[in-house]
């Protein structure tokens, strides 16, 4: 077969970043992060929604208050999920002090990627801007790539944290995934945060679960090795279970989000 991407012929490169090839019962996992965030409203009460853009998706939800604000940026292949499901890990977050902001935004392919970008960019700002300046970013999967891509963008986020994330979409666009996220050459290396890490100006700790397929442990691995970053390898979890541990405090995920915080 022929090769597309390293070893890979087509086949196994799209394999590779379709994650459902690697956790056939992904959605049962997030429904769980939807279940949890239920509890977690049961328990908080209801976010204090914002708008922080000119769109019905540009919304942030803000539960609890404190000097300092933990964004969350949420996964899904660039085109599912929300801000919603996004509310389990709340509870430690504002346990340690700080507001907890789970970031609301369009998905593909009703946006591009570089709108879906801008989206990300601007809700972090209005956070710097109207919350708190002490800012600590988080983001899972396609989420951990838009929060890259922030850090390159923003120099006033102070700490971050990327989880399971992809940060060189060469790959990407040579994969059945760029049916729909649209990538030619130019946007490639404009939104490939690993191309420009020599922007990134915080702090930077970059987690991955054991169970990742081989294309999402390479990215990591090689950008934490990029940006000189310490990391957190999640002992026998998979892409999704990784980002639940967040809402543990005695988990390396959740003691590194409160160490943040401190």
């Amino acid at each position: 077969m022929k090769k597309v991407f390293r070893d890979y012929d087509q086949k196994a490169l799209d394999d590779q970043y379709e994650q459902r090839v690697w956790v056939p019962h992904a959605d049962e996992i997030i429904k769980r992060y939807a279940a949890e965030s239920d509890r977690v409203r049961k328990k908080l009460g209801e976010p204090r929604v914002e708008r922080y853009g000119p769109t019905q998706r540009e919304t942030l939800d803000i539960y609890g208050s404190g000097k300092k604000a933990f964004v969350f940026v949420h996964g899904g292949a660039w085109r599912r999920q929300s801000s919603r499901e996004q509310a389990f890990p709340a509870e430690a977050i504002i346990e340690a002090g700080a507001a907890y902001v789970a970031l609301n935004f369009a998905n593909l392919p009703t946006v591009t990627l570089p709108e879906m970008a801008d989206q990300v960019r601007r809700g972090i700002e209005w956070v710097g801007k109207n919350l708190s300046d002490q800012l600590v970013l988080c983001g899972h999967s396609s989420g951990a790539h838009l929060s890259g891509c922030a850090l390159t963008r923003i120099p006033s986020i102070r700490k971050a944290l990327l989880v399971s994330g992809v940060y060189d979409l060469l790959p990407v666009r040579l994969s059945a995934r760029n049916d729909y996220v649209r990538l030619d050459e130019r946007l490639e290396h404009e939104y490939s945060p690993i191309r420009h890490a020599d922007r990134i100006r915080c702090p930077v700790t970059v987690a991955w679960g054991e169970k990742e397929g081989a294309e999402f442990f390479r990215q990591s691995k090689e950008f934490a090795e990029k940006l000189g970053a310490p990391t957190i390898l999640g002992e026998g979890l998979n892409h999704f279970e990784i980002i639940e541990t967040l809402a543990d405090s005695r988990s390396p995920l959740g003691r590194a989000a409160l160490n943040m915080l401190q």
